[in-house]
């Protein structure tokens, strides 16, 4: 397994541990390859002692043995198939929390979801057929050996039939390796366009569009299956030609047998045994190349978890307990880049947020506004720079302990599948916490945020579940959720990007009432709003243009600085149309 060492540790140290269950499948497999001899000696004792002697008592003797040889490999070829599901449970028990860990990291870029889909490929195939006949291929020269034994030109026969099957299966292999990929990846395409599609069906109907993204959908799919027919084709081709030589080379064995006994170098016997001898020694080799592409599909999910799993994740590491935190938060030379990184979303951006106080954070759209808001809430990292809650760097924490103490409530309010309750509680009880503390935590957040009468109103209050056809909420309802969730547990730092956008006034009182409680409680409270009533309940305001900051301070001395340098302007607006009337 030496072309594993390419790969990230995670799936090295996965291998390793499953290491035993393929040594065990190794020893079942070669038991089982010379069981398989059995059938051979069994044809060649009964043509050449018992047809000639007629000795019935031999032939029952030998059939019991033959009877036992067979149940016995049957058995052994049970075993070994539970071993390889074991193996196969073995990489899920070891693999499958990193890669989930991985896909929900906030700081991991790689991989889509379609990384389970290739991981679950790969346990697959390490059951199915392919890995069997990987197991069986090493002892096809036992067969050749037992070949030679009976004639030479019986083994050469057996050999040549290997290697030209050897040679046709290294050929598809060529020719079908980047044609494989190219439709693996054609078909990834096609599945994420259509998952992107149907998630999006109530805005796409609402557009007018169902037709248009419909045949879109259907050229994207019928791409992804011309490549993966190309393929097949290939694979048929190859499956044809080996299927070919495998029947022509099984029935010149018997021709050449036969020519044997003729001669009187070999007996009557050992012309059945040399073509059964010949098919079982050809049969692995024909199983690789009618699995292949299943194997290159292995090897594609093998290349795609190393991508999901190399590098090193921060929730991965160890982390030394740090206590709570009083919340002074400093930003220090934040530059992060767009998904092309041929742009600067923003740049040497620096900001210190302190207990007690609200922060308003404005601009115009693209500003950086979310992303500034996203790398303080601990979302994303940024390329360049720092963020420090109470002198340590986020990166010094385990990211699940700081989350806890930081509340954020992102532009887009999903909830996650659940009660309400689980959702405010950010699944505490999963996280350890206690039932009880849990509840009341809930219940206090809840009314923090205001929606506790809210949710007294719905069918079944807190224990309503999420996404149930039956339960339905408005955006406004979903948001104020959200508030209670980032509310939960009295966070230290609260970040809010457009907290206010699907509210109404009754939610907008809520919500400010509940910024000014937060301050109250000693939280540093970051809020992203261009609205007059959400920046008035704020302590400091932050005015970015084109990813900086261009005004920092607080409130009342910026809007005085705003107010001073709009009367300027217009004094020198009318200075010139003054001049120009002259």
């Amino acid at each position: 397994m030496a072309f594993l060492e390419k790969f990230p540790a995670p799936i090295r140290s996965a291998i390793d541990a499953s290491r035993k269950h393929f040594y065990a499948a190794a020893i079942f497999s070669a038991l089982m390859n010379v069981l398989y001899l059995a059938p051979t000696i069994y044809m060649m004792q009964v043509y050449d002692r018992v047809v000639p002697t007629g000795g019935t008592t031999t032939l029952a003797w030998l059939t019991l043995f033959l009877g036992i040889a067979l149940g016995t490999m049957a058995l052994l070829e049970n075993v070994r198939s539970r071993i390889l599901a074991m193996a196969s449970l073995k990489l899920n028990d070891e693999l499958a929390n990193r890669i989930l860990s991985r896909l929900v990291s906030s700081d991991k870029t790689q991989g889509s979801g379609q990384s389970m889909r290739e991981f679950d490929t790969l346990r697959q195939t390490i059951t199915g057929p392919a890995v069997a006949a990987m197991f069986d291929a090493p002892w096809t020269p036992i067969y050749f050996i037992v070949a030679f034994l009976i004639h030479p030109l019986l083994g050469a026969t057996i050999l040549a039939g290997g290697l030209i099957l050897i040679f046709l299966a290294v050929l598809n292999e060529r020719t079908s390796r980047e044609s494989g990929k190219e439709a693996l990846k054609a078909n990834a395409l096609a599945y994420s366009a259509q998952e992107a599609l149907t998630g999006q069906v109530e805005l796409v109907g609402a557009l007018g569009i169902r037709k248009a993204m419909v045949g879109r959908l259907e050229k994207v799919r019928a791409q992804g299956l011309r490549t993966s027919t190309n393929a097949q084709f290939t694979g048929m081709r190859f499956n044809s030609m080996i299927k070919f030589v495998r029947m022509f080379m099984q029935s010149l064995s018997l021709g050449i047998g036969a020519l044997l006994a003729i001669k009187g170098m070999i007996s009557a016997g050992t012309i059945i045994a040399a073509s059964v001898l010949l098919s079982r020694a050809l049969q692995p080799i024909e199983q690789l190349v009618g699995s292949w592409g299943q194997i290159i599909a292995a090897r594609r999910s093998l290349d795609v978890l190393g991508e999901v799993l190399g590098g090193e994740d921060r929730a991965e590491r160890g982390f030394h307990a740090l206590p709570v935190p009083a919340g002074r938060i400093q930003a220090a030379g934040i530059t992060y880049q767009n998904a092309k990184q041929d742009a600067y979303i923003l740049r040497n951006v620096s900001l210190a947020l302190e207990p007690g106080k609200a922060t308003a954070l404005i601009g115009h759209s693209g500003a950086g506004k979310s992303t500034l808001a996203r790398i303080i809430a601990n979302c994303i990292r940024p390329h360049v720079g720092e963020v420090r809650i109470d002198d340590a760097n986020y990166g010094d924490w385990d990211p699940d302990d700081l989350a806890c103490h930081i509340g954020y409530m992102p532009q887009q309010c999903d909830l996650l599948p659940g009660t309400l309750a689980e959702n405010i509680s950010r699944f505490g009880m999963l996280r350890g916490e206690s039932a009880d503390e849990v509840a009341e935590n809930v219940i206090a957040a809840a009314k923090l945020a205001g929606v506790h009468e809210m949710i007294l109103r719905f069918p079944n209050a807190y224990d309503a579940v999420v996404g149930d056809p039956a339960f339905g909420m408005s955006g406004g309802q979903r948001q104020r959720i959200a508030l209670a969730r980032a509310l939960y547990g009295n966070p230290k730092l609260l970040v809010l990007d457009e907290p206010n956008s699907a509210l109404d006034s009754e939610g907008e009182a809520a919500l400010i009432w509940a910024i000014k409680a937060a301050t109250v409680k000693g939280a540093a409270t970051l809020v992203v709003s261009h609205q007059p009533q959400i920046v008035n309940a704020c302590d400091n305001l932050v005015i970015m243009r084109n990813g900086a900051i261009e005004h920092h301070g607080p409130k009342d001395t910026i809007l005085e600085q705003l107010r001073q340098e709009n009367a300027r302007n217009n004094v020198m607006a009318m200075k010139r149309e003054s001049g120009a009337n002259v």
